[in-house]
């Protein structure tokens, strides 16, 4: 009886804790924990911490932890307080491809967090340096399959969204391609830039203002349609391509066990703000679709592809990380 008065006593203090956090919630600073700084995730973390900002009347700062693919911010999240003080953003690399590309996972990317908001899928571009002699995308795979292990091509990391998008693109065309993790895709663009590496398989917030400029060329978007920032970068399923396809997207999440109060004021905040004519911007210069997903559609949305990525994994013969 001891026992389970104890017990007891102690579920009771911490129910009524989370009740006093949520109630004077937020009495102090926010932080988003960002596992991708320097690129398109960066960008949003910003936008979405200005919006919170002024929607809870507090400050709200972005605290950014790259490594692992984006594994160490993510984790660092799911090991947070779940008072509302800590969210994460992060991309579908984390949430995902790495729970179904890696062997073991330091954190569970459905049990260890509550979803709060979710971008539209953004298609892949392929990008290539222009000193690789090809002019479109079959000239791409062509010089690869005569040139097996040569064609190097960056990322973000292992596991990470775009690492998967070249597997994908090799296991569909036929390729042997040579992968380079970085830390970061902006570090990766930085080296395709110079010529270090020849190829990404990159965002299109990333990759756009280079193929713009002439830095890059833009060979394919890994999709069903065009996208209004890249209008002259024709689809994969025009090339003949249709099952040559892979999308990103960003998200909000905080840690389990986050009082539901304080989830439904952020949603509060947040589902209006998408509407901002900066996050529209924000949209199109990523070429998102402006078809944000909420809370539990969020999270059966991810279910959904997690288990559609392990099929494409599975026929493709690609081997899990260690």
């Amino acid at each position: 009886m001891r026992r389970q008065f104890i017990w007891l006593t102690l579920a009771c203090i911490a129910t009524t804790a989370t009740g006093v956090y949520a109630q004077d919630f937020p009495n102090k600073t926010l932080r988003i924990i960002n596992p991708f700084p320097g690129g398109p995730t960066d960008s949003f973390a910003r936008l979405i911490a200005s919006k919170l900002q002024a929607g809870l009347k507090q400050s709200v700062i972005v605290d950014a932890k790259a490594g692992a693919g984006g594994t160490i911010g993510v984790n660092a999240a799911a090991k947070s307080l779940p008072d509302g003080y800590t969210l994460l953003i992060t991309s579908a690399s984390t949430q995902v491809v790495q729970p179904v590309v890696r062997k073991t996972m330091p954190y569970d990317a459905e049990k260890d967090f509550i979803p709060i908001m979710s971008t539209g899928g953004s298609a892949s571009v392929v990008v290539v340096h222009p000193s690789l002699p090809v002019k479109n995308l079959r000239e791409f795979i062509d010089y690869a399959r005569t040139h097996p292990e040569e064609v190097t091509y960056g990322s973000s990391g292992n596991g990470t969204a775009l690492h998967l998008a070249g597997e994908v693109f090799a296991s569909i065309a036929g390729v042997k391609l040579q992968h380079v993790p970085y830390k970061t895709a902006a570090q990766s663009m930085t080296d395709l830039l110079g010529g270090q590496v020849k190829a990404m398989f990159d965002s299109p917030n990333n990759s756009s203002p280079q193929i713009k400029n002439g830095k890059v060329k833009g060979l394919a978007i890994m999709g069903p349609e065009r996208i209004s920032v890249l209008p002259d970068v024709p689809t994969t399923a025009e090339l003949g391509m249709p099952t040559m396809r892979f999308t990103n997207w960003l998200g909000v999440y905080a840690p389990a066990g986050t009082p539901p109060d304080i989830i439904d004021r952020m949603i509060k905040i947040l589902r209006p703000a998408m509407n901002d004519a900066d996050m529209k911007e924000y949209f199109e210069r990523s070429g998102m679709p402006p078809a944000p997903l909420f809370g539990q559609e969020m999270a059966q949305a991810t279910r959904i592809q997690r288990s559609e990525l392990a099929e494409v994994i599975k026929r493709a013969g690609i081997p899990l990380l260690d």
